[in-house]
C-alpha cells in the first residue's frame, strides 16, 4: 500500500503523459515549489502572534496584517510597470519570493541579537520590506502560472498546485505547533522562523527555473522612452480593453464582499458562537481539506461544463456562507457551513484567475495584472474597517449579512458576463472543452 501511495503521489505531482518538454519541465517545478511554499505559508499565521508575545500593540500587531495591502495599493502598478519593461519575468517572480521569505531570518536574527525594546520596530521594518518583495511576486504570479499550464489548461495546473500547498500548509501548521511547544519562547520563534527562511531558499531553486517566454519588444517599450510617455501609453492601453474594464468592475465588487468577511467570521465564531479554541482549530482543518475537495471537483466541472458555469456556480455558493453561517447559533452546524464555504471558494479561486488571465491582452501580462493585484489590495484596505463599523453598528450577524448581498450581487454580474473575446486568451485551454466561456485563461 505504501509503495501504491507513492506512486500515486508521483503521478500527482508529474505532467500529463501528452505535454510537451517544456511543459513537464514546469509542471515538475512548479508543484514542487507549491510544496515548500505550503510549507513556508504557515509562517503567515504565526507572525503576528510572535509580535503579540513580544509585547506588541493592537496597532503593531494590526500592521503585520496590513502592510501586505498597504504596500500592494502603493507599489503594485510601479513594479508592474517596471517589470513589464523585463526580457523576462522569472527573475523577478522568483527573486521577489525568495526576498519576502529571508525575511523571516531576519526577524528571527533581530529578535535574538537586538534590545527589547528596538525588536518590534525592527521586525516591522524587516516585514515592510519584505511586503514589497511579496508585492513583486504577487504582480508576477498569473502570468507566471498561466505561462507555466501550457496547453493543459490552467484548471489543471492551478487545481492541483493549490491542493499540494494546502496540504503542505496543514502539516506545516501542525508541526510547528508541536515544535513552539517544546522550545522555550522565543527561541522557539527564532527556530521556526530560520526553518522557514531556509525552505524558502530552497523553493527559490524550483521557482527560479520555471521556464516562460520572453515578452515581445513592443510590450516591454522603447529604450530611453520617458517615464510620463510610459504611463500615458499604459493608461491608453488599458483604457482600450473593454473585457479587463468590465472584469475587474465585477472583481471589485466581489472582493469587497470577500474582505468584509474575513475579520467577521473569527469574530462571529468567538462572540456569538463561543467556540473554544479547539473548535476554532477544528474548523480552520475542516476548511483545508475542503478546499482540496473542491478543487477536485471543479477541475472536473470544468472539464465537463466549461469555466463559465464553474464562475457562476462557485462565486454564488462563496457568498451565500456568510448569510448561512449568520443564521446558524451551533458550532457543529457552523464547521459544516466552514467545510461548505471552502468548496465554493476553492471554485472562486480557480475561475477568477481563468477569467481573469482571458482579458490579459498577450505579452502585457505583468502590466495589467498589477492593476487587478491593486485593486485586490484596495478592497484589503478599505473592507476590514467597513466591516468593523458595520459589526458596531449592526451587529456581526448584520454584518455578514450585508457581505452576503455585496457578494451576490458581485455573482450575479458575474453570471451576465457573456466571456471574454475569443482572441484575448492564450491556447491554454482545457482539453475536451470548446465553448467560448470555458476559454481558459495565482496567494
Amino acid at each position: 500500500m505504501p509503495v501504491i501511495g507513492l506512486r500515486a503521489l508521483h503521478g500527482y505531482l508529474e505532467a500529463p503523459p501528452d505535454s510537451t518538454p517544456v511543459e513537464r519541465h514546469n509542471f515538475h517545478h512548479a508543484f514542487r515549489e507549491a510544496a515548500l511554499i505550503g510549507v513556508i505559508n504557515a509562517a503567515i499565521a504565526f507572525l503576528p502572534v510572535f509580535v503579540a508575545r513580544l509585547g506588541g500593540t493592537n496597532l503593531e500587531v494590526s500592521l503585520v496584517t496590513a502592510l501586505p495591502s498597504l504596500t500592494g495599493v502603493l507599489l503594485a502598478i510601479p513594479l508592474g510597470g517596471f517589470m513589464q519593461t523585463r526580457r523576462n519575468i522569472i527573475p523577478w517572480y522568483a527573486r521577489g519570493r525568495l526576498g519576502s521569505q529571508l525575511a523571516f531570518g531576519l526577524v528571527a536574527l533581530a529578535s535574538l541579537l537586538l534590545p527589547g525594546r528596538l525588536v518590534i520596530p525592527w521586525i516591522l521594518a524587516i516585514y515592510g520590506i519584505a511586503t514589497v518583495f511579496a508585492t513583486m511576486t504577487n504582480v508576477s504570479f498569473n502570468v507566471v502560472m498561466d505561462a507555466t499550464a501550457g496547453t493543459r489548461g490552467r484548471f489543471e495546473l492551478m487545481s492541483r498546485r493549490w491542493s499540494i500547498m494546502g496540504v503542505a500548509t496543514a502539516g506545516s501548521l501542525a508541526l510547528v505547533g508541536t515544535v513552539l511547544g517544546w522550545l522555550p519562547f522565543p527561541l522557539n520563534y527564532q527556530v521556526v522562523f530560520t526553518g522557514f527562511a531556509l525552505t524558502g531558499v530552497w523553493a527559490y531553486q524550483f521557482g527560479s527555473r520555471i521556464q516562460v517566454p520572453d515578452h515581445p519588444s513592443s510590450a516591454r517599450g522603447t529604450a530611453g522612452e520617458a517615464f510620463s510617455a510610459r504611463v500615458r501609453s499604459m493608461v491608453a492601453r488599458v483604457l482600450a480593453e473593454r473585457p479587463f474594464l468590465a472584469f475587474e468592475g465585477r472583481r471589485l465588487v466581489y472582493a469587497m464582499s470577500a474582505m468584509l468577511t474575513l475579520p467577521l467570521i473569527p469574530l462571529y465564531y468567538v462572540r456569538v458562537l463561543d467556540a473554544p479554541d479547539q473548535w476554532i482549530g477544528l474548523m480552520g482543518t475542516v476548511q483545508a481539506l475542503m478546499l482540496l475537495v473542491g478543487y477536485a471537483i471543479w477541475r472536473w466541472q470544468a472539464r465537463l461544463r466549461g469555466a463559465g458555469f464553474v464562475l457562476a456556480m462557485a462565486t454564488f455558493g462563496a457568498a451565500l456562507y456568510p448569510a448561512a453561517l449568520s443564521l446558524t447559533h451551533g458550532i457543529a452546524s457552523a464547521a459544516v457551513l466552514a467545510g461548505l464555504g471552502a468548496v465554493f471558494t476553492s471554485g472562486v479561486n480557480l475561475a477568477i484567475f481563468d477569467r481573469l488571465m482571458t482579458t490579459v491582452p498577450r505579452g502585457y501580462g505583468v502590466t495589467f495584472n498589477s492593476i487587478d493585484t491593486t485593486i485586490v489590495y484596495l478592497a484589503g484596505v478599505v473592507a476590514p474597517v467597513l466591516g468593523a463599523l458595520l459589526a458596531d453598528w449592526i451587529g456581526i450577524g448584520g454584518a455578514l449579512r450585508v457581505s452576503a448581498v455585496i457578494g451576490l450581487a458581485g455573482a450575479t454580474l458575474f453570471a451576465l458576463d457573456r466571456g471574454p473575446r475569443p482572441d484575448s486568451a492564450p491556447a491554454t485551454h482545457l482539453e475536451g472543452v470548446v465553448d467560448a466561456e470555458s476559454v481558459a485563461p495565482e496567494a
